[in-house]
């Protein structure tokens, strides 16, 4: 006899147990982080996705005291399994029942872990779950869409492809090149028409200080063909 299917209702988490769940776990590296979060558990659930994305907005608010409790490959680990290792919290971020304003407010909010801790770093951070952050949302957000063509996105989905853009312009601004790099590796893949404008005017102010590699994989973001 199969055991029943076991759900794990994500929006039942209070805040505080939402960031317990995520980041107050052991270090297990990259090979175990599915099973450390998923053991026992078949599917992850919001009956109020509302609740899920409040809490990622506060979390994102919240970071820099983050790292007062948690060490910095916890919070890495635990940003691996918010948008990943099948848990995806992001998809909800795309859920037309949670009220638009929330949902590009909580994008909004993706500014500030970017400012308060990734720019604040002297290591390399490609390494770290900054550099897919963006990747693994648009991923989604273009898989929800059911389409990369933002001339056919509707309404909402154009907002909130605007407030991705406007918040990658941010992050594009801070003088941290590796914060610069993860904005470049995501305006790669949000296909927005404004993209193309900006990264060539990224490119054409640091070209001088970049390598032939480097020029290349700015152009790629640039025309939207970057991995």
């Amino acid at each position: 006899m199969n055991p029943p299917w076991s759900q794990f209702d994500l929006s039942l988490l209070s805040y505080q147990q939402f960031l317990e769940f995520f980041f107050d776990r052991p270090i297990v590296g990259d090979e175990n982080e599915y099973d450390l979060f998923r053991s026992g558990i078949d599917s992850f659930v919001a009956s109020n996705p509302t609740a899920v994305v409040a809490h990622i907005q506060a979390m994102c608010r919240n970071f820099a005291e983050l790292t007062n409790v948690y060490s910095h490959e916890q919070l890495d680990q635990g940003l691996w399994a918010i948008f990943g290792v099948g848990i995806s919290c992001e998809r909800y971020l795309f859920d037309s029942t949670v009220e638009s304003t929330l949902r590009m407010d909580c994008i909004e909010s993706m500014y500030l872990p970017f400012k308060d801790v990734a720019a604040c770093c002297s290591t390399d951070i490609s390494q770290s779950f900054y550099w897919m952050w963006w990747d693994m949302i648009l991923h989604t957000f273009w898989q929800a869409a059911n389409t990369e063509d933002y001339s056919t996105l509707n309404d909402d989905q154009k907002q909130m492809a605007d407030a991705m853009y406007q918040t990658l312009s941010r992050i594009l601004a801070l003088d941290h090149r590796g914060c610069q790099w993860c904005s470049l590796h995501g305006l790669g893949h949000l296909h927005h028409p404004s993209v193309q404008q900006t990264v060539q005017n990224y490119l054409n102010v640091y070209r001088s200080q970049l390598s032939d590699e480097d020029v290349q994989w700015i152009e790629a973001c640039r025309d939207g063909s970057n991995l």
